[in-house]
């Protein structure tokens, strides 16, 4: 059976950055335990996970210019 949070740090991390960019303003430790990472995952890969939800965040920003009326 297949871990579906991933099995490789590389995995376990996009895991985590996809979870934190899911619940947005409210992710917490409590909820990310909740969608199944331990608080060991939280502490080896919290970091870079969060460094990379900021970064899939940032350039998925996409500017609304109002066109001018014809």
């Amino acid at each position: 059976m297949q871990n579906p949070l991933g099995n490789t740090p590389s995995q376990i991390t996009h895991s985590m950055a996809d979870a934190m960019r899911l619940l947005g303003e409210g992710c917490t430790e409590t909820a990310l335990k909740l969608k199944g990472f331990t608080q060991q995952q939280l502490i080896k890969y919290g970091d870079a996970a969060r460094e990379l939800a900021f970064q899939q965040s940032a350039r998925h920003i996409r500017v609304r210019i109002a066109s001018r009326a014809a």
